[in-house]
């Protein structure tokens, strides 16, 4: 997976940063706060259509701690945040890392502008903690025109070393230092107290017991938040360099942050793309994804095992099976079965779920990419879009999976459209839902699994025409040798050398590929080994992916003829293939030269040296067939 789905760290850049005192002011008069509410916790979980849990990532920096939606409880009227001692590790960076706890973190679905904000809240008087009720967005959200958010943020957070004090804060385009330290004039540990903040184009006032106690105005100059962000509640534990601000964290104790409701005037607002959650505007079905006479095509066998959380009991002929289950929570539990030699050369799955039990079943279906799945990838799914008795359901793009909701009894036709390498398919069967806390079991039966080549793919119409040249250049040390064909047509690329090294071979295109979207290449593995090739059509700017890296890559999608395990990573750039010895493949990449990275203006080829992979490599492949064209639905 994918390092980190990071959130901007509230208080981050707070380390190191001398706490103002309060000072004697003039009062202040602004009016009371208003808002509706949000989330009323004496109700229980309000539902993932308005807060769910972080789950699986961390931070990093000054936490030392990894999201997980076991650490939310609903009781006694709250939400309860809690920290337990636990090891875990999440990606940072590209690279696995560990960390000592676990915490819980809460977010709304929505997104919220200016406007009044208000929580009541019992933070803990933990030392080396952190209790936060914020307001916030960052890179990792991107406008539907793919503009990502500049990092935007109001924060209320109490330090657990000094209960008696509330800590005020904001960041503006990734830019903090604007903390505020106030005394209270009580113990906020000891029980609830509404806090709350009022956020305007031109200024934002923080408030105590509906009281405005601290005022900030925008800067003639520079920065000030402006970008719609979610509502998020956290508590969470430092390491080493979070004990100059927050203290030394001695291990969890039992207690928590406590949370009674959230309230906010500001207007809600859909989530960016990339963030399919639910109440989204309607998805439309994939075209051609209804056209398939799913009665003419006959079942598969199906193949899944038991395991832990779930007992399988197939029919005598194998075509449906039984599912029952029970004490599955917010873990990524499922079933699955090997699909590659059904799914090949298909686009369209479809099966039939009928709920035998008398609560409510959440299924989601994952076709998963083997090769993403063994690299870690944030979404090693291939799902495109889904149906469930006609009507478009959820896909999540972004993390991966199909969402089908099943009522007591209910039996539905559930669609899934992919595109590229199905290798598995996935059944989590109420698990992984965000913020449930309850145990749940189910009776479900599984049938009439199909696989087709319905309707309508992303593969694009290449207009015939002759290839164009391309000259090959590499850089000093980079392990390659390039032999140019006639006329520039072909090259051979020879690489002996270490892997991780991330070293291409790279043609300038940016004539060929101006008012283009569409590169196919023919490529030859010339050895009596495998070989990965990674394709990149490079663009003229960087774009940061908000993990302390960035990447200039337009790759949007990509099919190929032949090869295996293909994947295109569109947050850190590049499609790759895998031949196997002596195999040829026509890889055709979808590039969009109008995205953030601007204008194309190269082709970047690596052999085997593509990161995660240090072994050494002795590969050649011949790469010919160059044409720019543009897809046609």
């Amino acid at each position: 997976m994918k390092a980190t789905k990071v959130l901007a760290a509230c208080a981050l850049l707070a380390l190191g940063v001398g706490v103002l005192a309060a000072c004697n002011q003039t009062p202040l008069t602004d009016a009371p706060l208003t808002g509706e509410t949000v989330a009323d916790f004496s109700a229980g979980d309000p539902g993932e259509k308005v807060l769910f849990a972080s789950d699986g990532w961390s931070n990093g920096g000054s936490f030392n701690t990894v999201w997980t939606a076991g650490n939310l409880s609903y009781k006694d009227g709250a939400l309860h945040l809690g920290i337990t001692e636990e090891e875990k590790s999440a990606w940072m960076d590209g690279q696995e890392v560990k960390y000592n706890y676990t915490s819980g973190e809460a977010r709304t679905t929505y997104y919220y502008g200016y406007g009044d904000y208000e929580v009541r809240m019992k933070p803990t008087d933990a030392k080396g903690t952190a209790s936060t009720f914020f307001v916030c967005t960052g890179n990792y959200d991107k406008t539907p025109e793919g503009v990502e958010n500049p990092w935007d943020e109001i924060d209320i957070e109490f330090l657990g070393k000094s209960p008696t004090k509330v800590q005020f804060n904001y960041f503006a385009n990734g830019k903090g230092g604007h903390e505020h330290m106030y005394d209270l004039g009580f113990d906020a540990s000891k029980e609830f107290h509404n806090y709350g903040f009022r956020w305007a184009e031109t200024y934002i006032t923080w408030f105590v017991d509906g009281v405005p106690v601290y005022r900030v105005e925008k800067p003639a100059k520079g920065d000030f938040p402006q970008t719609a962000g979610r509502i998020l509640m956290n508590y969470w534990c430092g390491n080493k360099d979070g004990e100059g601000w927050m203290g030394k964290f001695a291990g969890p104790d039992g207690k928590t942050a406590d949370y009674a409701w959230i309230k906010t005037s500001a207007a809600k607002q859909n989530p960016p793309m990339g963030d399919p959650y639910p109440d989204l505007p309607e998805p439309q079905p994939t075209p051609g994804g209804d056209e398939t006479d799913w009665s003419k095509i006959a079942a598969q066998d199906l193949a899944f095992a038991s395991t832990e959380k779930y007992t399988v009991t197939p029919a005598a002929d194998k075509k449906s099976a039984q599912v029952t289950y029970s004490g599955v929570t917010t873990d990524y539990f499922n079933i699955e079965m090997n699909i590659a030699s059904l799914s090949a050369g298909k686009n369209a799955m479809a099966l039939t779920l009928k709920n035998n039990g008398t609560a409510p079943v959440n299924v989601r279906i994952n076709l998963v990419n083997a090769q993403k799945l063994a690299e870690q990838a944030q979404n090693s799914a291939v799902n495109t879009s889904a149906t469930q008795d006609g009507a478009a359901v959820r896909t999540d793009l972004e993390w991966g999976g199909s969402y089908f909701d099943l009522a007591a009894g209910k039996e539905s036709e559930c669609v899934v459209m992919f595109e590229g390498t199905a290798d598995l398919l996935q059944l989590m069967i109420d698990s992984a839902i965000y913020g449930n806390t309850e145990a749940k079991s189910g009776d479900l039966t599984v049938s009439a699994l199909k696989f087709a080549g319905a309707g309508a793919s992303d593969t694009p119409s290449v207009p015939a025409g002759d290839p164009v040249a391309l000259t090959f250049n590499v850089e000093a040390n980079a392990g390659y040798t390039v032999t140019a064909g006639a006329d520039n047509k072909s090259a051979t690329l020879a690489y002996q050398g270490k892997g991780n090294t991330y070293k291409p071979v790279t043609a300038e295109c940016a004539a060929l590929a101006a008012g283009k979207n569409v590169f196919t290449v023919t490529i030859k593995n010339n050895k009596a080994e495998p070989v990965t090739v990674r394709v990149d059509v490079q663009g003229t700017t960087s774009v940061s992916t908000g993990d302390g890296s960035s990447t200039d890559c337009t790759n949007v999608s990509a099919t190929c003829v032949g090869g295996s395990g293909l994947y295109t990573d569109t947050t850190w750039g590049g499609t790759k293939v895998t031949l196997a010895a002596n195999e040829e493949v026509t890889l055709t990449i979808v590039y969009d030269a109008t995205m953030a990275q601007g204008a194309v203006k190269n082709i970047l080829i690596f052999v085997d040296s593509m990161g995660g992979d240090v072994n050494d490599h002795d590969a050649n492949v011949t790469v010919s067939g160059f044409v720019f064209s543009t897809k046609q639905n």
